[in-house]
């Protein structure tokens, strides 16, 4: 009985609840309502008022100006409000929209942004290949202590070229702590409005969170303050996993850093060679802007001990070219092994050579492998036919003189060839 009475009871309350909220709704609304006819009445009643208004926007939720959440537009006025394309560097970077140059660690990110910023100061050319679109005034946010080295690049990128060109529109912002802090923020503005700068690149972006969503949203505030002061926002991102050598594609900007409306993927080609200052590259490049295009890039950074110090010298090769090369190469050390296969045969064969039918069925090889080797050998002068014997219709091969040399203690025994060839009589 007394249960019954308890679920009576809650069942009131619930009701009582939701009538209550009801009547709190219905006079929320006639609130608002009140608000709108005051509005409009005020609107019809001021004779100062543009006789062209088409819309207006009121909250009647607290009263308070809401955000424009959309826009509605027309093809034609979509059309009307197209911009002409401003380019940095034509075809490959954009002004005005954000970009970012990602890669591994140690695959030098800095070196190229350093490049790059100089290029755009001097009006000159980005790893020798790509021209400015003009001379822009460029600001680089560096690591404090990381000035040494940025140093070195800058004096070492004027001296690859021969006119000498000077860096005087480029300004250098040398942060001791994260430039995207909110408490930096302001003075990396100031800077920016003072120096009139176009475009500004922060390498390295660092970031104080481990919090995926937060480094977000301080990514995204930091493009916004450089985007606000006039400035094209450049980031230097390193990858949160080492990768092996080989191309980057754009699935790499997935997450925090999907605000790039345009980007430059650097990774190794090649491992590299400690101490050679030979570096081998791959570069990607893309962007909404509809550019894209990928090339091999060869830095020649020289040794200390070499005569004149290190140097910045760069090479900028078609990505079909080194396929190519790649792929020749890989053919190249095949064909060589089984190359050695046949050498071995007519070795052990000696002066008396041997026919070609033998000499494929001593090297062990397929039809398929052994085909395609003979013909390069025998183009390549690397078998030769020797002269032939009297009673003997079958042709002899065996290796051209040089390459006997040195091959001492090889049988040299005579070699039927299969039972085409008559045993010579005694």
């Amino acid at each position: 009985m007394r249960r019954a009475q308890i679920q009576k009871f809650q069942t009131r309350m619930r009701q009582l609840r939701k009538e209550l909220r009801a009547k709190e709704t219905a006079e929320q609304l006639a609130a608002d309502r009140t608000k709108i006819i005051e509005r409009l009445d005020a609107l019809t009643s001021d004779d100062s008022a543009s006789k062209d208004i088409d819309f207006f926007r009121i909250d009647v939720g607290d009263g308070e100006e809401a955000k424009e959440t959309h826009r509605t537009l027309s093809t034609a006025e979509m059309l009307a409000e197209k911009k002409p394309q401003e380019w940095l560097f034509p075809n490959l970077l954009t002004k005005n929209e954000p970009a970012v140059i990602v890669g591994p660690s140690k695959t030098l990110k800095s070196s190229l942004a350093v490049d790059l910023c100089a290029a755009l100061a001097t009006g000159g050319k980005f790893l020798g290949e790509f021209a400015a679109e003009k001379v822009f005034r460029v600001g680089f946010v560096g690591a404090d202590n990381k000035q040494s080295q940025l140093t070195d690049l800058a004096v070492r990128w004027s001296a690859a070229r021969e006119e000498n060109p000077t860096l005087d529109n480029l300004q250098w912002f040398m942060a001791v702590e994260e430039p995207a802090a909110p408490e930096n923020l302001e003075s990396l503005r100031e800077w920016i409005e003072k120096f009139e700068l176009e475009v500004v690149v922060i390498d390295p972006l660092r970031l104080g969170s481990t919090n995926k969503r937060k480094q977000a949203e301080a990514i995204q505030t930091l493009v916004k303050t450089i985007s606000n002061a006039g400035a094209t926002p450049i980031l230097c991102v390193q990858t949160r996993k080492e990768m092996k050598p080989g191309k980057l594609d754009a699935s790499i900007l997935a997450g925090s850093l999907d605000f790039a409306q345009q980007w430059l993927l650097v990774n190794r080609r090649e491992t590299f060679q400690s101490g050679s200052g030979q570096h081998k590259l791959w570069l990607s490049i893309g962007g909404y802007a509809g550019q894209g295009g990928e090339w091999g890039v060869d830095i020649d950074e020289g040794k200390l001990t070499d005569e004149g110090g290190r140097r910045w010298n760069v090479r900028l090769r078609e990505a079909t070219e080194i396929e190519a090369a790649a792929k020749q190469a890989k053919e190249d050390v095949k064909f060589e092994k089984l190359e050695s296969q046949l050498r071995r045969v007519l070795l052990d064969a000696g002066e008396n050579g041997l026919c070609k039918y033998n000499i494929r069925s001593n090297s062990g090889m397929s039809g398929s492998k052994f085909g395609p080797t003979w013909d390069r050998m025998m183009t390549a002068g690397k078998i030769v036919e020797m002269p032939k014997e009297p009673h003997s219709t079958l042709k002899r091969y065996t290796l051209p003189p040089e390459n006997e040399k040195n091959e001492t203690g090889r049988s040299s025994r005579r070699v039927r060839c299969a039972d085409h060839e008559p045993a010579q009589q005694a």
